[in-house]
């Protein structure tokens, strides 16, 4: 966990330049005590990095030096249609290789370019949760995430039903109301969950349907809606 996270403090650095202590607990989301600590850490290392005081200080690495740890990973290259989706990455449990793949695509690109597309969370945010606020309890979302992609059963408690194993195929998000689509005796079924309460992730597998396309679920979905 650290070496990733230290990893992204580097590419950050690289592309940004001088930063605070403050600025860089934020982008990692970790405390300025722990960014101190990684630095301290990088700098016995041998990478060239180091902390100037007073107004304009900062944290900073020696002009000229370059990582070349660009590459992704598994998790980071799931990630990349979430780059522009923080909240939303966050919500999924997918915070950090999301973060670390948008600094390594950043970092990638030339440097106008990056800071063109650095240049839109000034001024578009997505906001996914309803006025209400996030509904659906901590964590819960995170275990369906891990249950779709590992294909496992899991056994969902609402707040007017029985608990009730699905197969799990997708998430939808829509208008800031959460959907889990399923596999059904005949085809896909759709059910909202702004009312979960509980999941229990359990050891059975399955084989999802070899012709299931969610956003084909999803519309035959939202055509039985009209």
């Amino acid at each position: 966990m650290r070496a990733a996270r230290v990893l992204d403090m580097l590419l950050v650095l690289q592309r940004r330049g001088r930063t605070t202590a403050q600025e860089l607990a934020e982008a990692l989301e970790v405390s300025a005590r722990t960014v101190l600590r990684d630095v301290e850490a990088l700098s016995e290392a041998g990478v060239p990095i180091f902390t100037s005081r007073g107004a304009g200080g900062g944290i900073e690495l020696m002009d000229g030096f370059q990582t070349r740890l660009t590459g992704l990973t598994a998790d980071e290259a799931r990630c990349l249609f979430l780059v522009g989706q923080p909240q939303l990455a966050h919500r999924l449990g997918l915070g950090a290789p999301t973060r670390a793949a948008r600094e390594k695509l950043l970092n990638a690109i030339a440097p106008t370019l990056a800071a063109d597309a650095d240049g839109l969370a000034s001024w578009f945010l997505h906001d996914p949760d309803p006025w209400a606020g996030n509904q659906i309890p901590h964590g819960e979302l995170r275990r369906l995430r891990r249950c779709i992609h590992e294909h496992r059963v899991v056994e969902l408690t609402r707040a007017h039903d029985a608990p009730a194993a699905v197969r799990p195929l997708g998430l939808v998000l829509k208008a800031g109301s959460w959907h889990l689509v399923v596999a059904g005796d005949e085809h896909a079924e759709v059910w909202c969950i702004d009312d979960l309460r509980a999941t229990r992730i359990t050891n059975q597998r399955f084989t999802p349907p070899a012709d299931h396309q969610l956003a084909d679920a999803w519309a035959r979905h939202v055509r039985g809606q009209s």
